[in-house]
């Protein structure tokens, strides 16, 4: 008798899920944008043979991911900006249960986040060095501003990963972008960004304006493993 194979059942989904789905791939389709309206309720019910009340309530579900924003009279707007709390809690959360998540999120900083600064001290134009320089200085004004020093720490981040002119590089840690903003509510000190964060910042600038890649790489390295070891010593 042949032996049973443990096959999973296939998961029924609902059609609003499906709606969700072709919605998403519609705003992709038609290279919708920040700010760009969704064709109406009706023209939408139409276009995906769905019913008007399934459509409302698949648009509920991407309002409250915050992918989508309902303006009452005006239509459905895509709006990003803001990730909803609703998104951000249950990530915490989860990072909260599985702490070997945060810690594989720290091993592939290590592994992108190094390189993508040693390519922005070689690639870096000088218009994106100074807005390197600015964000530090934005940085070191709100330092006992926790929510502003964690928003300036990621936008620090984020222009030194542009600036490695590597699209791939910088796709892969947009993909993670709301994690690394979660991880950072996780490590942050609660009375605001840390000296030694402050000063491992300005090593990292002061590397990238000397276009010195090899001592970028050390420096982003150096904060990475020091953010890593706090975290540890949160355990």
């Amino acid at each position: 008798m042949a032996e049973r194979q443990n096959v999973e059942p296939i998961k029924r989904r609902s059609i609003a899920e499906i709606a969700i789905e072709r919605i998403l791939e519609l705003i992709q389709q038609q290279g919708l944008k920040e700010g760009d309206r969704l064709p109406t309720e009706k023209e939408l019910a139409e276009t995906l043979a769905i019913s008007r009340s399934t459509l409302r309530e698949s648009i509920r579900v991407l309002d409250m991911m915050g992918i989508i924003k309902v303006e009452h009279g005006s239509g459905m707007v895509i709006h990003t900006s803001k990730l909803s709390d609703s998104i951000l809690k249950p990530l915490r959360f989860s990072l909260m249960l599985h702490k070997h998540r945060l810690l594989e999120l720290f091993e592939t900083r290590r592994l992108i986040e190094v390189e993508c600064t040693g390519l922005a001290a070689n690639r870096a134009t000088v218009e994106e060095v100074g807005r390197i320089r600015a964000i530090y200085e934005r940085l070191l004004s709100c330092v006992d501003d926790r929510d502003q020093g964690i928003s300036c720490e990621i936008e620090l981040h984020e222009q030194i990963n542009r600036s490695a002119h590597n699209a791939i590089l910088y796709e892969v840690l947009l993909s993670v972008k709301n994690l690394l903003k979660v991880s950072r509510d996780v490590t942050v000190p609660a009375n605001g960004v840390s000296p030694a964060t402050i000063e491992s910042h300005g090593k990292i600038l002061e590397a990238i304006e000397a276009r010195d890649a090899l001592k970028a790489r050390q420096e982003m390295l150096r904060h990475l493993d020091e953010v890593y070891e706090r975290y540890k010593n949160l355990q």
